[in-house]
């Protein structure tokens, strides 16, 4: 065995030196597209990934960025420091990153007043520091939950309280100079965490002139709308998941209040968020504090459990409290309950979840109770211990189509509302995949929703049929002169147990609003039906069930 065992150890070596030549001779783009899949490939890796991260941080990077910093620092510093801050948020250094955020925040309101910056280039860039720092909030606010405290301690809340400071510092010196203040996100987060008083803004400001149009009554209701425990609610809702990352890039606050009161305006006035979502509930908060018609939003939130925990009233009746301090309200229009182990070999079995559902159900706060991807025999079994359940969020596309099998038979009987999410599986069910080839799935401009359900049509079905299935919408689109993401999103609603919608919405970056409201007040007609079938029938959608298992299955 000895001479097998050396050659093995030359062999290895050999190979080292040889990837090692890969590593050096490849582009930095490319290493990272390998990285990607191998990562993906390879999940087992991913925490020696984030030890050896955290080391070169630690060893490298850091002192790099104080010894830069102390000698001119610029945009450029700024930007490579923000990157940096980045890679530690990502590998569980979100604590660490706080002082040198500090930093960050302080010069950059000093680069904002600096008359050789661009202003409005300066203020993009802060808005993406912005996102950051709540990101690390949320970050923080994680941490406390695995270690199932609701306070900081006090070596933490020296760091906030610092970072919290620099914040209102700059808040002083932009409202001196008249500029737009770029961190108010960050403020709010931090002020949440820290449990100050939550600042103030000119709502008149922020809404600008988008309620002016609306009636006394308030804007107008969606052209289509179900009910929902007295409520009538549009058939789209605008999804806030897009907010827990800056993969999908970061807006100044003023843009996303403003994109907030335009969809109001426009009837979409349901928003989905979680309570991951970043600031989502923060910033929907704040925005509904000040409109002017704040009855007429919807904010569907959630509670997720990722980690076994112990279910006790006070407990659950504490995250209940934490979002209604998040939304600044004492009602919560629905709260979405999640129950998810780690333990694949859990699954629910722990029976605690329907202990949570009744306890849920009897807090006052809580207008309605729904789900989040719940498979049929867990619904069932919550509705058997008599919890009222009005809605269960679960994955619904043309591709996933699992709902069809036995989750819509049983949401009819139950009066069960699907608040469906995927259904334009990331973008992909849209025109400017018609005639493309496969994209670059670990490429810089793929996005994490796409990384998933380009995924997801692999196991549906060839890049080739997901052609023919374009083809087949786009047909029935200019028939109906709208767009394929619109008849996707249509073939979805026409499904009687289908509530709404869920479409992502990029708020303050991207504006698809129009869009969207094409999808509703018209429905397929059966030849659109048929056409579409076609080619459904030659998918793997059956196949799909069996091997993911039903609605909620690919999170267990």
């Amino acid at each position: 065995m000895a001479p097998r065992s050396e050659g093995q150890s030359a062999k290895t070596a050999h190979v080292n030196m040889m990837t090692d030549t890969v590593i050096t001779n490849l582009p930095a783009e490319n290493l990272r597209v390998i990285m990607r899949s191998l990562l993906a490939a390879h999940p087992n890796i991913t925490t020696t990934f984030e030890t050896e991260t955290r080391n070169y941080i630690q060893d490298v990077a850091l002192p790099v960025a104080r010894t830069q910093r102390s000698s001119n620092p610029d945009i450029a510093w700024l930007q490579k420091t923000q990157a940096t801050i980045r890679c530690m948020l990502g590998c569980g250094l979100s604590s660490q990153s706080i002082p040198l955020m500090t930093e960050v925040v302080t010069l950059g309101v000093r680069l904002l007043l600096d008359s050789d910056t661009t202003k409005e280039t300066m203020l993009n860039e802060l808005a993406s520091i912005d996102g950051d720092i709540v990101q690390i909030m949320t970050a923080v606010e994680k941490t406390l939950l695995a270690a199932s405290r609701t306070f900081l301690m006090d070596d933490e809340r020296t760091l906030v309280t610092s970072l919290h400071q620099s914040l209102v510092d700059c808040r002083t010196i932009t409202d001196e100079k008249a500029l737009e203040y770029p961190y108010g996100r960050a403020l709010f987060s931090t002020s949440m965490l820290l449990g100050l008083p939550l600042p103030t803004f000119d709502a008149t400001a922020e809404l600008g002139s988008l309620t002016q149009g609306s009636s006394e009554s308030g804007p107008m209701e969606a052209k289509e709308t179900f009910e929902m425990n007295g409520r009538r609610l549009p058939r789209v809702f605008s999804g806030l998941w897009q907010m827990s990352s800056p993969s999908w890039g970061s807006a100044p606050t003023s843009k996303i209040i403003a994109q907030f009161s335009k969809h109001l305006e426009a009837g979409m006035s349901a928003f989905d968020m979680a309570d991951h979502y970043g600031d989502a509930e923060i910033i929907f908060g704040r925005f509904r504090s000040s409109y002017p018609f704040k009855d007429t939003t919807f904010a569907a939130t959630k509670y997720c459990v990722f980690n076994p925990m112990k279910v006790t009233r006070a407990a659950v009746q504490a995250n209940v409290a934490e979002r209604c301090r998040r939304l600044q309200t004492d009602k919560i229009d629905l709260l979405q309950f999640h129950w998810q182990f780690k333990l694949i070999s859990q699954k629910y079995n722990d029976p605690q979840y329907i202990e949570a559902l009744r306890f849920l159900e009897e807090d006052p706060r809580i207008t309605s109770l729904g789900l989040c991807n719940f498979d049929t025999e867990h619904l069932e079994a919550a509705i058997a211990h008599g919890v009222k359940i009005y809605t269960n969020q679960v994955q619904f596309s043309l591709i996933d189509s699992r709902p069809t099998v036995k989750m819509g038979k049983t949401c009819e009987k139950n009066n069960v509302k699907l608040l469906t999410y995927g259904t334009l599986c990331g973008g992909f069910l849209a025109e400017k995949w018609l005639g493309k080839g496969q994209p670059d799935l670990y490429g810089a401009t793929v996005t994490p929703s796409q990384r998933k359900y380009y995924a997801m049509i692999r196991s549906w079905g060839s890049w080739e049929l997901f052609q023919d299935l374009l083809r087949a919408l786009k047909t029935v689109a200019s028939k109906h002169n709208v767009s394929i993401s619109n008849v996707a999103t249509r073939w979805v609603l026409d499904f009687p147990y289908v509530g709404a919608v869920i479409v992502g919405a990029r708020m303050g970056i991207s504006e698809h609003t129009d869009e969207n409201l094409a999808s509703l007040g018209w429905a397929l007609e059966e030849e659109d039906r048929e056409a579409i079938e076609g080619v459904l029938k030659n998918s793997r959608r059956m196949a799909m069930f069996e091997e993911m298992g039903d609605c909620g299955g690919e999170y267990r």
